[in-house]
């Protein structure tokens, strides 16, 4: 269910650097929680104990300070990838998007690429992934610019991440989160409310990794409600995938106000959470000192567009 990228080794090298998970992870502006979930997960996937926990700290296991060397090797590998990506020349015509997995961002970025699409030539390229993907991908110039979003409550925190890397935010819209139920569920066809609690016994459908996402975390009225504790979950990496899911089934999910084709294609609605206290903010990012090209602006305009039609 659990896969390694780069990121969750970047973890465990900062972790072994300052022998602290509680210091890691302000560092890295995640919570301790998360990380220490991250590298028991890293722990089982590699079949030893990397780190010995103390009421002082970690120190670095023996198979831990091989794993480590490995770790860095493949990092410095990994960052030449990335300098070697920058030093080929960028074509100011081709839009280079991250992306966390919400279908508006998504729209925008086919509806500009199809309005170049007689062009005699481009190359355009769309990654998607967690809020820190996004942020990773425009800080390392794998994409010109990254749309994202957070828990309003973290702003702060997420800023402070950005500034250290000399991004620049431009904030897009606040937007409540919607319960995903398809047309056809047997709570609708039988007249019945639509809620957390009411679905709490059917099966929850997410995204693999986002232990943090708010769209997970929700906070109402009656308190937090974490639905990563759901005793039935399905793990999905795909939108589509999680929404056909949904269409084709009595599973609900997470996310944000429905669009056109949520509804027509994946037979999908979106409902809104009773009581929820809370809200996800969007905003795009790119290197600071770095104008965006005319095709990235374009693409920015659009996405205003029709994040201004979301309740």
């Amino acid at each position: 269910m659990w896969e390694m990228n780069v990121e969750h080794l970047e973890y465990f090298v900062t972790v072994a650097q300052v022998g602290s998970i509680n210091k890691a992870a302000h560092a890295l502006f995640i919570s301790q929680p998360h990380l220490g979930k991250i590298l028991r997960d890293l722990e089982d996937e590699v079949g030893v104990i990397l780190l010995q926990r103390t009421r002082h700290g970690v120190s670095v296991t023996p198979e831990g300070m091989e794993f480590l060397k490995h770790a860095k090797k493949m990092l410095a590998e990994f960052q030449e990838i990335r300098e070697l990506k920058c030093s080929v020349g960028r074509d100011d015509n081709a839009l280079e998007v991250s992306m966390t997995k919400f279908s508006h961002i998504m729209e925008s970025f086919i509806a500009t690429v199809l309005r170049h699409k007689d062009e005699p030539e481009f190359s355009h390229q769309l990654n998607e992934g967690s809020p820190q993907d996004v942020v990773d991908d425009v800080f390392s110039n794998l994409s010109k610019v990254g749309v994202l979003n957070f828990d309003t409550q973290r702003k702060s925190r997420f800023l402070a991440n950005l500034e250290s890397k000399r991004l620049e935010y431009c904030f897009l819209a606040h937007v409540e989160p919607h319960i995903l139920v398809a047309e056809d569920h047997p709570l609708i066809k039988a007249g019945k409310p639509v809620n957390l609690q009411t679905l709490a016994e059917y099966g929850f459908v997410r995204y693999i990794g986002q232990y943090e996402d708010f769209a997970n975390r929700i906070r109402s009225e009656q308190g937090v409600r974490n639905l990563n504790n759901s005793k039935r979950i399905v793990y999905t990496h795909g939108r589509s995938t999680l929404l056909h899911m949904i269409g084709n089934s009595d599973f609900y999910g997470i996310g944000i106000y429905d669009f056109r084709v949520q509804e027509s294609v994946y037979n999908v609605r979106s409902i809104p959470i009773e009581n929820c206290t809370g809200s996800l903010e969007f905003g795009y990012i790119y290197p600071r000192g770095q104008a965006l090209s005319s095709i990235s602006r374009e693409f920015i305009d659009d996405l205003k567009e029709r994040f201004s039609t979301i309740k």
